[in-house]
């Protein structure tokens, strides 16, 4: 198990630095920071390439793409260029030789301040327009095998993702293990049983205080406190010989170095 950093476009000595000073050699870079991304809507895989090769040098490897969070209108099959856009990213990622990309693909149809039992989405599958958040799953999860990308598709309601994972079957469709799961009342501790290893793509590691039902009724914590534990959480993933890159995110007060020399002496203990 490796530890990174999310990281957005920059210098391949802007980012050594930052690397050097939190002691990772692994990123997962933002696709919306990319240089022509904001012009044309999607991401070219040339500055990535070319920035990857720097960073080799550095002994530092862009092990991910962090893709932008798709609008309702993309999901819901509304907006047929964003979605293009999206798959266009998708398919740039994977001819960079990028291999696994965070996506969040229905974090706009989340109920972040309202809660609704048992609806965490507003969307949530035998619902009417569930067939089209089915088809635009299909069509990324399409654009992710004709090159190879690994869809570590950051959802924390479980049955949600297997469903997701029934109507488009791919080895490419997975899943990131991160602790906010708890939020939603799943069980973080066993990642394993939850999820299988084989969709583990990729990893947070994140506390949170939860104060109310609510998705947004929650404190960010230091990694040594809050409502997981933490060192059973790497504990899991270590005894099923995880071999991705964790990061460390929503911190709270907690520095991204004080988080990775935390996990570290979990790692190596």
């Amino acid at each position: 198990m490796r530890i990174g950093l999310h990281m957005g476009y920059g210098t391949a000595a802007e980012i050594t630095t930052k690397c050097t000073q939190a002691g990772v050699g692994d990123i997962f870079l933002g696709a919306g920071s990319v240089p022509g991304f904001a012009d044309n809507g999607y991401m070219h895989s040339d500055p990535v390439v070319a920035l990857g090769q720097e960073l080799n040098e550095e002994a530092i490897a862009i092990s991910g793409i962090i893709l932008p969070p798709p609008s309702q209108e993309v999901i819901l099959g509304q907006d047929a260029e964003g979605r293009a856009h999206l798959c266009q990213t998708i398919r740039a990622a994977g001819q960079a030789g990028i291999d696994t990309a965070l996506f969040y693909p229905l974090d706009r149809l989340l109920h972040f301040t309202d809660y609704h039992p048992g609806r965490p989405l507003q969307v949530m599958p035998g619902d009417d327009a569930w067939p089209q958040v089915i088809e635009f799953m299909r069509e990324v999860v399409g654009a992710a095998d004709q090159v190879g990308l690994r869809l570590a598709n950051h959802l924390w309601a479980v049955d949600v993702v297997h469903a997701l994972w029934e109507a488009a079957p791919s080895p490419n469709n997975g899943v990131t293990y991160c602790q906010g799961m708890s939020l939603f009342g799943e069980d973080a501790h066993t990642p394993a049983q939850t999820w299988g290893m084989e969709r583990i793509f990729f990893a947070h590691a994140r506390n949170q205080a939860q104060y109310g039902p609510a998705l947004r009724d929650h404190d960010e914590v230091p990694l040594d406190s809050g409502d997981v534990d933490i060192p059973r959480c790497v504990h899991a993933l270590l005894e099923a010989d995880y071999q991705g890159v964790i990061i460390p995110e929503h911190l709270g007060p907690q520095s991204e170095a004080e988080a990775v020399v935390y996990l570290k002496g979990l790692i190596e203990a």
